[in-house]
């Protein structure tokens, strides 16, 4: 196509008359009808635009959550939906439902839709879909299996699913009474990092009643044991007096030197760390000689 033809509103009869010439165009009429003659032209040569390129996933995500549904369900609409997704869409419109997606009036059944799980999980594990898509999925996969260990009885796997819900990671929704449901069964299997969590959960009241001398024990028992978390939270409690204990520079002293030092259980972050060992020099500076104990 020539540049010229690409303005043919702005061009003399001379001009459209070469332009059909250049195209084999009968060129020999008025100049409004050489024009039109050029644009049907143009419209025919124009490549065709481009449909955009449909995915395997397409038709497997969820149309509400626009994810791979990990427990789709079809609904009476005859679409597949994330359970939760669509049963709170019900839930949201009582006495009038419609389908989500043709807004015309649906049933409340849903129905199980196993094989569509298990064709995602197919092709999420052959790679025909990748992407952030493939991610969310595999992390969901992860979960479950992670639920699985910690529902036989795991402890480490009840306390990795418990600070998962403590932070929403790894596909958990945020929340606070599972996961002090699930530190305390950590705790019960024998895990010295979930009992300290859990006497912190009952100092604060995090996902439980508040219960400070409770919260103190199971502190001091995960310190006794081990914990640098726990003989930090200790160390700061007796410094600042807080949860109704009076400020001891000598046990505080104590127990932060404790956290610092080689514990067998590690769970202590770096900011803390940090804090335990600026409010040490801190407490050292100001207590004499010999006064406090290692």
């Amino acid at each position: 196509m020539s540049t010229a033809a690409t303005n043919v509103d702005t061009m003399s009869c001379r001009q459209l008359q070469q332009e059909c010439n250049m195209r084999s165009l009968r060129a020999s009429d008025k100049a409004e009808v050489l024009r039109k003659r050029l644009r049907q032209s143009m419209q025919a040569t124009r490549p065709p635009a481009k449909r955009p390129k449909k995915s395997a996933a397409d038709d497997l995500i969820c149309p509400i959550s626009l994810e791979l549904p990990w427990d789709p369900v079809t609904a009476e609409d005859g679409r597949v939906y994330e359970r939760e997704y669509i049963e709170e869409h019900i839930k949201k419109n009582p006495g009038n439902l419609t389908s989500p997606i043709t807004r015309e009036k649906m049933g409340t059944q849903l129905f199980p839709a196993i094989q569509h799980h298990n064709t995602i999980e197919t092709l999420v594990e052959f790679g025909v879909i990748d992407g952030d898509l493939a991610a969310k999925w595999k992390e969901k996969v992860e979960m479950e299996e992670l639920l699985k260990k910690a529902a036989a009885g795991n402890g480490e796997a009840m306390h990795s699913v418990a600070v998962n819900y403590s932070y929403g990671d790894h596909g958990f929704v945020q929340h606070d009474k599972l996961a002090f449901h699930w530190y305390k069964r950590a705790h019960e299997a024998g895990n010295v990092k979930a009992k300290a969590t859990v006497g912190q959960h009952y100092l604060l009241g995090s996902g439980v009643a508040r219960q400070q001398l409770l919260g103190l024990f199971y502190l001091t028992d995960a310190a006794s044991q081990g914990s640098n978390f726990a003989a930090y939270e200790l160390g700061m409690t007796f410094a600042n007096g807080l949860y109704g204990l009076s400020v001891d520079k000598t046990e505080a002293i104590r127990w932060l030197e404790k956290s610092l030092g080689n514990c067998p259980h590690k769970h202590l972050c770096e900011d803390s760390k940090s804090e335990a060992q600026q409010k040490l020099d801190e407490l050292k500076s100001s207590v004499p000689a010999g006064s406090a104990t290692s």
